[in-house]
């Protein structure tokens, strides 16, 4: 099946590793220009350097997705190098500080100052290039946005220390379906794409539930952990046109680990 996503622009967000890193390269290998965003410029940089390989065009913009003004200046960036955003994936959802992912505490343990750094970077990152792009996109009359949520944001399976990262993704799928009822009249479509266990991602060092793969294939009944192209492959899939009677909409990538 063709895509048929040849020329159309694409901003990722958190696209310097792990399952951002396979989205942005599987949009170029459908032809697509891609913006890699991550604040760590040198992995946006190394990612926009692969992508101009396969001959498509790239640009790699540090910007922190929790900052609305560097968010519009990313957004705006891309207007003076393209002239125009088709694709909008947010992607960017997991804290790191120098050595690695940020550790969480029990709720118990933890504080308000923990909460709003999380929520802010799941939820109001999210809400930050939303709101960069969509003016845009109901001017042009189209526009594909996917957001990455969790099955942690939808189901009744709690995990520890996974708290507010649960909430936080949980308002990201709530705020996909509202939205997606105010621009369906503009030709604009937003779905939320879950992944379940992906091997290779930072996030992956993030919790106690990644620490025993085996124990962890063996509650997959497709038998494997995923990878990042198996995310990748249906983000590209949802900003197709191919998928443009699709919208609001909620998908579980996960080898049928949750089945809701």
């Amino acid at each position: 099946m063709d895509l048929n996503l040849n020329g159309k622009i694409a901003i990722v967000t958190g696209a310097g590793r792990g399952i951002g890193r396979a989205i942005a390269l599987t949009f170029a290998k459908e032809g697509a220009c891609v913006v890699v965003n991550d604040i760590d410029l040198m992995s946006a940089k190394e990612v926009s350097n692969a992508i101009s390989s396969l001959g498509t065009r790239s640009l790699a913009v540090k910007a922190d997705v929790t900052d609305y003004n560097q968010v519009n200046v990313m957004f705006s960036k891309t207007l003076d190098d393209f002239g125009k955003v088709d694709i909008l994936v947010n992607n960017a959802g997991v804290a790191y500080d120098a050595v690695g992912p940020i550790s969480k505490n029990l709720f118990e343990n933890s504080s308000p100052e923990e909460w709003q750094r999380e929520i802010n970077l799941i939820l109001y990152g999210t809400l930050n290039c939303v709101k960069a792009v969509i003016g845009q996109m109901i001017k042009q009359k189209s526009g594909r946005i996917v957001n990455i949520a969790s099955d942690l944001g939808r189901t009744n399976t709690g995990v520890k220390r996974q708290s507010i990262y649960s909430a936080a993704k949980g308002g990201v799928i709530a705020l996909t379906k509202s939205i997606a009822v105010e621009v369906a009249a503009y030709g604009i479509t937003i779905n939320t794409v879950c992944p379940g266990f992906v091997r290779t991602t930072r996030a992956s060092q993030a919790t106690e539930y990644f620490k025993d793969q085996e124990k962890m294939v063996g509650t997959v009944p497709l038998g494997r952990i995923g990878e990042p192209d198996d995310i990748a492959k249906l983000v590209a899939f949802l900003s197709s046109d191919v998928a443009g009677w699709i919208t609001g909409q909620t998908y579980s990538v996960n080898g049928g680990k949750v089945m809701i």
